[in-house]
C-alpha cells in the first residue's frame, strides 16, 4: 500500500479541529498539522506541503477563502472548504478561488471522505489537462522557432525550404541537440548580428571557395 494522503486542517475552534483530526485519521489519512487561522494555514502549508488542505471560512487573521487562494495559486495545493455557511455568496466566492470541494458542517466521515476523494481526483485531472496545454504551447513555440530558423537559412544561404529543414535536421543529429534548441540558437545569433552580414556564406560565394592560401 502507498503512503497515506497527507492533509492540513485549518479550523479556529480547537474542539472542532481535534474532532476533524480524529475523523480523518480514522479514515486512514495523515494530518500533518492543524492551523488556527488563515495566515498560519499558509505558513504550515508552505512548510509541510500537504496533498490537500481542509479549510474553514471564518477564521482570525485571514479568512479561509483568502488563504485558500494563496495556498492554491502560490503553492499549488488543492483546498476543500469545510464550513457551516452554505449561502450562495460563499459558495460562489469559493468557486472563484479555485476550491475543489465545499462541505457543510457538520459532516459525516463518509461525506468527508467522499469530498476529499472527489477533490483529489479533480486536482489530478486539472494538472493533467494543464500539462497537455503546456506541451501543446511548447510544441507551437518550437515550430515557430524552426520556421524562423529555416527562413534565415533560406535568406542567408539561398537554400530552398526542404534544404533548410534537412540542414537543421542533420545539424541537430550531429550535435545531439534538439532541433528547436538549435533553431533558437540560430535565431538568437541572427538577432545579435543584425543585418550586417550573413551568418553563413552563401553556397558557392567567393568566401566559401578555397583561397589562394588554401590551394
Amino acid at each position: 500500500m502507498g503512503a497515506p494522503c497527507r492533509l492540513l486542517v485549518a479550523e479556529d475552534e480547537r474542539l472542532v479541529a481535534e474532532g476533524l483530526r480524529a475523523q480523518l485519521e480514522d479514515l486512514g489519512y495523515e494530518v500533518v498539522a492543524v492551523a488556527g487561522d488563515g495566515r498560519q494555514a499558509i505558513e504550515l502549508a508552505d512548510r509541510h506541503h500537504p496533498d490537500l488542505v481542509l479549510m474553514d471560512i471564518q477564521m482570525p487573521e485571514m479568512d479561509g477563502l483568502s488563504a485558500a487562494r494563496v495556498i492554491f495559486e502560490t503553492l499549488g495545493i488543492p483546498v476543500v472548504i469545510l464550513s457551516a455557511f452554505g449561502q450562495d455568496s460563499f459558495v460562489n466566492q469559493a468557486m472563484q478561488t479555485g476550491v475543489f470541494s465545499y462541505i457543510l458542517k457538520p459532516t459525516t466521515s463518509q461525506g468527508l471522505n467522499a469530498a476529499i476523494q472527489v477533490a483529489l481526483q479533480r486536482y489530478v485531472e486539472q494538472c493533467q489537462l494543464q500539462s497537455k496545454v503546456d506541451q501543446l504551447e511548447q510544441t507551437l513555440r518550437d515550430r515557430k522557432m524552426i520556421e524562423r530558423a529555416k527562413g534565415i537559412l533560406m535568406t542567408k544561404r539561398q537554400m530552398s525550404e526542404p534544404e533548410a529543414f534537412r540542414f537543421l535536421q542533420k545539424q541537430s543529429q550531429d550535435r545531439r541537440v534538439p532541433m528547436a534548441r538549435l533553431a533558437e540558437t540560430l535565431v538568437e545569433a541572427e538577432e545579435l548580428l543584425g543585418t550586417k552580414g550573413p551568418i553563413f556564406p552563401p553556397t558557392g560565394s567567393p568566401s566559401s571557395r578555397p583561397g589562394m592560401g588554401d590551394m
